[in-house]
């Protein structure tokens, strides 16, 4: 069975060898997929958040609107939840761990891709469902302990179309049931 390393927390080594260059050269023959997308005001949210908003604070010359000159910086307002981010348990559950509380070590996992594109293709209220799991394992043998299980929709290519992107109460009601991730 084929298992990738999906790495959602990076950083900086003092070291000569840092952890990112060894992990890339143990990896580079794996497959990589770029799941993000651009940052910008307008983009797809779930309705209940306020849309992001930017503002120049230094520019390379001045100006009466920023705070000083010789350099570009931006200020950017939007809330947690925007775009690719994680989830922590605190998100949905009073007291639980919040992201500062989770070691990023936690967040290197091997990840296991279940591809059900033509089912959400199909249905765009489709529901994973622990069948679907049992006949990927059937097929590819079984999910190792601790791995990070993603489910491949195909839905980023309805991006940046907000309408394609909705996704229906139904189907948010039971992601929150059902919970995201590990307590």
């Amino acid at each position: 069975m084929q298992i990738w390393k999906l790495i959602v927390a990076a950083g900086m080594s003092l070291t000569f060898v840092s952890p990112y260059a060894v992990a890339k050269s143990e990896n580079a023959a794996a497959p990589h997929v770029d799941l993000t997308h651009e940052f910008a005001p307008g983009i797809p949210r779930w309705p209940g958040f306020p849309d992001e908003t930017r503002k120049t604070t230094y520019w390379y010359d001045k100006r009466s609107d920023t705070l000083g000159a010789g350099f570009f910086s931006e200020l950017f307002t939007h809330v947690g939840q925007w775009g690719t981010h994680v989830d922590p348990p605190a998100h949905f559950i009073k007291g639980l761990r919040t992201v500062d509380q989770i070691d990023p070590k936690e967040m290197i996992l091997p990840l296991v891709v279940i591809d059900v594109h033509e089912e959400a293709a199909k249905n765009p209220d489709y529901t994973f469902s622990l069948e679907r799991v049992k006949k990927w394992e059937k097929d590819h043998g079984q999910i190792p302990s601790g791995a990070f299980v993603a489910m491949r929709t195909d839905w980023s290519k309805r991006w940046p179309d907000a309408a394609k992107m909705e996704i229906r109460m139904r189907t948010a009601s039971l992601i929150i049931r059902a919970g995201a991730c590990p307590v």
